[in-house]
C-alpha cells in the first residue's frame, strides 16, 4: 500500500529526534572511519575520501531511513513515477545548470572569481581517490544523502503543512552548507537549491529531486 508523506502525520519532535539520530550516527561512524585509517597506518588528518568512509556515512543515512519508517516518517511512495515526472525534473535541472553556467562565465570574467571554496576542497579530497569512488561519492551517495535531508526531513516533513516556506528555507540552507564566499558562488550553489526545491513543490515526489541531483553532479563530474 502506497504510503504518501501527506497522509503521514509524525509529530515535529519525531522528526528532529530522527535526525539527530541520523547526525549522532554520522559522528560515530565517522569516528569509526578515523579508528580505521589509524590502525591502517593512513594519514586520517589529511581529509582524502576513502570507500569505508563513504559507505560507512551510507549507512548512517540507511540506518537513519529504517528508524523513520517506524516512527511513520515516509520520504518515498511506492506509486510509479511517470515519464513525465522525470522529463519535468531533468528539464528544471538542465535549466538549472545554464542559468549556474551563464553566472560562473560571467563572474570568471568580470570579477575576481576563479572557483568556489568548496570545489577548491573536494579536489583536495578527491585527490588521490580513484575515478570509481569519485563516482560513486559524488553522483551517487551525495545526491541521495543530501536530498534526504535538505528535501526530504526539511522540507517535506518540516514544512509539510508551509511547502512554499521549507522551499525558501531548504534552498537557503542548501546554499549555506556548500559554504559560498562570494556572490558568484552564492548563486551557484542557491539556484540549483532552488531548482531542486521547485521540483518536490510541483510533483511531490523525493525521488525526482534525488534523480534531478544525479544529473547535476554527474554534468558536473564529466565536465570536471
Amino acid at each position: 500500500m502506497d504510503q504518501p508523506y501527506e497522509q503521514s502525520q509524525p509529530r515535529i519532535w519525531t522528526i528532529i529526534w530522527v535526525f539527530g539520530v541520523y547526525l549522532l550516527l554520522s559522528l560515530i561512524l565517522q569516528i569509526a572511519s578515523i579508528v580505521w585509517d589509524v590502525f591502517a597506518g593512513n594519514d586520517f588528518l589529511n581529509m582524502a575520501v576513502t570507500w569505508h568512509s563513504e559507505l560507512l556515512g551510507l549507512a548512517a543515512m540507511l540506518i537513519t531511513l529504517w528508524i523513520a519508517k517506524y516512527q511513520r516518517i515516509y520520504f518515498f511512495k511506492r506509486a510509479r513515477i511517470s515519464w513525465k515526472g522525470f522529463l519535468f525534473a531533468f528539464i528544471v535541472m538542465i535549466v538549472a545548470i545554464g542559468i549556474s553556467s551563464v553566472i560562473d562565465f560571467l563572474g570568471q570574467n568580470f570579477s575576481s572569481y576563479t572557483n568556489t571554496q568548496n570545489e577548491i576542497l573536494l579536489e583536495d579530497v578527491y585527490l588521490h581517490a580513484s575515478w570509481l569512488l569519485s563516482f560513486v561519492s559524488i553522483v551517487l551517495v551525495a545526491p541521495f544523502v543530501e536530498e534526504i535531508i535538505f528535501r526530504g526531513f526539511l522540507m517535506q516533513q518540516l514544512f509539510r503543512n508551509r511547502l512554499w516556506l521549507g522551499w525558501i528555507v531548504s534552498s537557503l540552507l542548501f546554499c549555506a552548507a556548500h559554504v559560498p564566499t562570494d556572490w558568484v558562488s552564492f548563486l551557484l550553489y542557491l539556484i540549483p537549491g532552488i531548482a531542486l526545491g521547485g521540483i518536490l513543490y510541483k510533483t511531490k515526489r523525493l525521488e525526482l529531486t534525488i534523480f534531478a541531483h544525479f544529473i547535476n553532479n554527474f554534468i558536473a563530474f564529466i565536465w570536471t
